[in-house]
């Protein structure tokens, strides 16, 4: 494995060296953009109402533009109209658990309209019918080491699955994040499970992927992920890098990126995607702390960058970078920090006790964005296409046209 991820080094630095990948360009249209709407609509902030979220983490977008968000700390599975109503909460109780604890984190669709979602509280993903009844649990909570993590007698297992993707013949990639299982001497890991369609007479069913397990190189060249996106064409899926090491291609100042893996096995496929190679080594790039959620859209790739309140846009043939949106909300920083403007502490902290009201503070109108993280495309039924990103800490969603988007990036 050393000697193929030097080789995958020099291949790297051809990669960027004859496309010239992430070269900055000036995109003044996407200064313009604003978004159509936010979700909920009205909002009421952070809380447990109608009109509110509590920590939302991913959203997925359906095709009657009505959208999926998993709210964390409410503990639901949310449905809300393309105009901003809620229509449907789904709670532990409603998928037979006993556990209310659910934790729902990562979303997904396939072409059929199923949806997956991961339980990070109780170590599962669930299937959901297009109208959110459950349709089947993947996976089983198990309680396991890193050592064993691969062992035979433990396939299928999860610990706290977060990050999810379902390429278009149902086959199920899912990110294991449980931070305290798989690290070790300070250097972050995580599991990967791929679980295989399987359909018998109508009957859908899943299978875990040993032979994925055995040859991936995803948790060798990776170490903190939970973004997930599959190419167009069903060839590619990248995977978000939120915490590298030093030593992973010679990243002293520790820019974050977006690595190419073949779908079908995971071997690594010598690409990284915001980052700037030189001598071996990434030199520059453009994320300097996490990258949340990815996703795709034609040959275009979207990473949010959660600390810089923004997401950016790459051309997935050459990596090039096309432009990005979105502005660090003034008003918001993290349970680790203190912001207190006006004698208002606008930390984590504060929200969630109802201290503090960002949402009526940062503007989304100027897409003022307070810690984003998952990130939705779709195309509508009526052919336009849409964008939807959680804006964590305001508490919503935005909604943008992404027909106008890729105009003004073209």
């Amino acid at each position: 494995m050393v000697k193929y991820l030097h080789n995958s080094i020099l291949s790297l630095t051809m990669c960027f060296l004859a496309f010239g990948c992430n070269q900055s360009q000036d995109v003044d249209g996407l200064s313009s953009i604003t978004p159509l709407g936010i979700v909920p609509d009205p909002q009421n902030g952070y809380g447990s109402g109608v009109d509110q979220l509590a920590q939302p983490d991913d959203v997925e977008l359906l095709s009657d533009g009505s959208m999926v968000i998993s709210d964390v700390s409410n503990n639901l599975i949310k449905h809300f109209s393309a105009d901003g109503v809620l229509l449907k909460s789904v709670s532990g109780k409603d998928l037979g658990l006993e556990d209310g604890q659910i934790l729902p984190t990562g979303i997904s669709k396939d072409s059929s309209g199923f949806i997956y979602i991961t339980l990070e509280g109780v170590g599962l993903i669930a299937r959901l019918n297009p109208d959110l009844t459950l349709d089947q649990f993947i996976g089983k909570k198990c309680d396991i080491t890193a050592d064993n993590y691969y062992n035979q007698e433990n396939d299928g297992c999860l610990i706290a699955p977060q990050g999810i993707i379902v390429a278009d013949n149902g086959d199920v990639y899912v990110v294991d994040m449980a931070k305290e299982v798989f690290k070790v001497k300070k250097i972050r890991n995580f599991g990967i499970r791929k679980f295989k369609q399987v359909k018998n007479n109508g009957t859908v069913s899943y299978i875990y992927d040993r032979d994925f397990a055995a040859i991936q190189e995803i948790t060798a060249v990776m170490r903190k992920s939970e973004g997930m996106a599959i190419s167009e064409n069903q060839k590619t899926i990248f995977i978000a890098e939120e915490k590298p090491q030093v030593g992973q291609f010679g990243n002293v100042s520790k820019k974050r990126y977006v690595a190419a893996f073949n779908l079908e096995d995971g071997r690594f496929l010598d690409r990284l995607i915001g980052v700037t190679m030189n001598n071996d080594s990434i030199v520059s790039g453009y994320f300097n702390d996490s990258v949340e959620g990815i996703c795709t859209f034609g040959n275009n790739l979207f990473v949010v960058d959660e600390k810089a309140g923004q997401f950016y846009i790459f051309d997935i043939r050459s990596g090039k970078y096309k432009g990005s949106i979105g502005k660090k909300a003034y008003y918001y920083c993290n349970y680790k920090s203190d912001c207190v403007i006006d004698g208002i502490n606008y930390n984590e902290h504060s929200i969630i006790a109802g201290l503090a009201k960002p949402h009526l503070k940062n503007d989304w109108r100027k897409n003022e964005l307070a810690s984003p993280d998952g990130i939705s495309t779709a195309i509508l039924a009526d052919g336009s296409s849409r964008l939807a990103i959680v804006d964590q800490w305001n508490s919503r969603i935005l909604m943008y046209d992404l027909d106008k988007i890729l105009k003004d990036i073209e």
